[in-house]
């Protein structure tokens, strides 16, 4: 009866939580206060413009989305207007639709 599994199961649901109960507050103790987390761009293995932005994402993170807030919109022109002109060369007419 001492080697029974169901037995030995009970005790192990029973006494695995009094452990975990026991230790973890006092685990967090020894801990202390934690470091405040940092968060960078990994740079290795970028070049050119990639490696400037991560640079710039690690450097200031403040300047890094003024420009990101400046850039954005300006691209996004771009390409719509590349597309616009795409789109009219090849003879789809988006300007006048009709429901």
């Amino acid at each position: 009866m001492k080697n029974d599994p169901l037995l030995l199961t009970v005790r192990a649901m029973i006494t695995a939580p009094l452990f975990f109960i026991a230790l973890f507050p006092k685990s967090l103790a020894a801990l202390g206060r934690p470091a405040p987390l940092s968060f960078v761009a990994d740079t290795k293995g970028l070049s050119g413009p990639m490696l400037w932005y991560a640079n710039l994402y690690n450097a200031n993170k403040l300047y890094c989305a003024l420009f990101t807030v400046i850039v954005l919109p300006i691209a996004g022109f771009i390409l719509a207007t590349i597309a616009d002109v795409v789109i009219g060369k090849i003879g789809l007419d988006l300007k006048s639709r009709s429901h």
